[in-house]
């Protein structure tokens, strides 16, 4: 009967182990993943917009938009409007 419970703790402890192995794999899977949809959201093309008051080209996330014209700096913004 000693070699049966041995075989038995043998193979519970085996389970114990291939399921925190597979469950980690799972969470290092997911975790990957999330990088990589990071990554690919920092890496996409994103559209160029013209200075409406001195000409620079700036990227459309960082631009200033009031009026449908976009601006590279508040300055130039304020500045342009000013003007008007």
């Amino acid at each position: 009967m000693g070699i049966t419970r041995l075989i038995t703790v043998a193979i519970v402890i085996w389970l114990i182990w291939f399921v925190f192995k597979r469950f980690q794999q799972g969470v290092d899977n997911r975790k990957r993943n999330a990088e990589i949809k990071k990554n690919k959201a920092k890496n996409a093309v994103s559209s160029v917009k013209k200075c409406a008051a001195c000409g620079v080209h700036v990227l459309e996330v960082e631009a200033l938009e009031q009026d449908g014209r976009y601006y590279c700096s508040v300055e130039h913004k304020h500045s342009y409007l000013n003007d008007k």
